[in-house]
């Protein structure tokens, strides 16, 4: 069983250090303390704790920012070995885009249909604001603060550091070393054909599918034979496949490789997302703890050196630069951002609402959790009850009764699993 930790605040709501998941549940189950949330676990106890007893050792939130997941890992140095309190990965929302068009679409309806006045770019003051950024990008730098805001809420954050993520995806296509002049039209974004190599390839292995392990940005044809050090001539590949398969026998899988990337096109979206806004968030950390920034290379560097498996909330440890003791039996949250509005049609079935944390126990023992995406009811003669629930990899589950099904949280914001 991975180890859990519990976070903690007095009678007056100071936060305090730690404590393991079970101790959490004794405290509460002998009167010394409340619980005020299960997802993550949060007590609160009945006494106040006087300021000079409070443990006072530095905690370190490191933040590992991606387009589509984020990483959170919470770091506590001590003298002897480091613990890691929290780790996370946050999904972000991918839907606003859609239905920001959708929304456009139907003013545009209205005005057409219902009444006519000209276009007054003008007046739209908020779309020339300096410094804006636009909602698609703002609400993924918004969720990430809201999840940082959480945390300080449970616990003391004396440092948070953030790796700053950047691609010159113009010199890594040529090769080269501009000219000044030649930037005047360029996207610049840094020096990495690594992560170049892994963005267009959607950080997948491109020999066996790996995603969630170390990947290498290999040269398909050796540089020791004048391969050209730029994208074209790179392909993303897990560890395994780099040093076991392709090694030393590069021209073998070269036509397959090559044919791999034949016309693909070179995916900025995800960078750009991440690249967008990062002043802006750096602002608005700024305001909680110290604020650090790393760069991905001395990350890549930390985690070869830890011995530590590729992912986000991984790197987010590797990001505080603190070693741990142990990092795979922690338990690995999942956060989900929440819309604030609900338009479901039906606000409730059976007890159970829309965006609730369920656990359904199908009749072989196993069990799914995952979040309430529907209710409706069906148009038969039994006018059966039913729901559709989503787990947080996408797969989405049609149809289910509420019989098997068991509610353990309702969240508002945030979704914590």
């Amino acid at each position: 069983m991975p180890n859990k930790y519990a976070f903690v605040i007095d009678g007056e709501g100071k936060t305090l250090s730690p404590t393991k998941f079970n101790n959490a549940f004794r405290l509460v189950r002998i009167g010394k303390a409340k619980l005020l949330s299960k997802y993550p676990l949060v007590i609160q106890l009945n006494k106040v704790v006087a300021e000079k007893e409070i443990d006072t050792t530095k905690i370190v939130l490191g933040i590992d920012d991606g387009a589509k997941k984020v990483g959170f890992a919470l770091v506590q140095q001590c003298k002897n070995k480091n613990k890691v309190l929290f780790k996370a990965t946050m999904h972000q929302r991918e839907d606003v885009s859609k239905k920001m068009e959708k929304r456009q679409g139907y003013r545009r309806y209205r005005r057409s249909h219902k009444r006519y006045r000209p276009k007054r770019f003008d007046n739209r003051s908020a779309s020339k604001r300096k410094g804006r950024l636009v909602p698609t990008i703002k609400q993924k730098k918004q969720a990430i603060i809201r999840v940082v805001k959480r945390l300080n809420k449970y616990i003391r954050i004396d440092k948070i550091i953030l790796e700053d993520v950047a691609i010159d995806i113009r010199k890594v296509i040529e090769g080269r070393d501009l000219y000044n002049w030649e930037y005047q039209n360029s996207n610049r974004l840094d020096e990495n054909l690594r992560k170049a190599t892994l963005y267009r390839d959607d950080c997948t292995c491109q020999l066996c599918g790996a995603t969630d392990t170390m990947l290498h940005a290999h040269h398909i044809i050796p540089q020791r034979d004048g391969g050209a050090d730029s994208i074209y001539n790179s392909i993303t590949l897990c560890e395994s496949c780099h040093n076991n398969k392709v090694d030393d026998n590069e021209y073998e899988y070269k036509d397959q490789f090559l044919a791999k990337i034949d016309g693909k096109e070179l995916n900025l979206k995800a960078p750009m997302h991440v690249m967008q806004g990062k002043h802006w968030l750096r602002e608005q950390l700024a305001k909680t703890a110290n604020l650090e920034t790393i760069a991905g290379g001395d990350t890549a560097n930390r985690r070869i050196d830890y011995n530590i498996n590729k992912s986000h909330s991984n790197d987010a440890i590797c990001i505080t630069g603190l070693l741990p003791v142990d990092t795979i039996s922690i338990k690995q949250y999942i956060i989900k951002p929440l819309r604030k509005k609900s338009k479901a049609k039906i606000k409730e079935l059976k007890g159970f609402r829309q965006k609730d944390l369920v656990k359904y126990t199908k009749r072989d023992g196993t069990e799914i959790i995952g979040y309430i995406t529907s209710l409706r009811i069906k148009n038969n003669k039994y006018n059966s009850k039913v729901c559709s629930f989503s787990n947080f990899e996408g797969k989405t589950y049609r149809g289910y009764g509420f019989r098997n099904l068991e509610l353990l949280d309702r969240p508002q914001d945030l979704m914590f699993a």
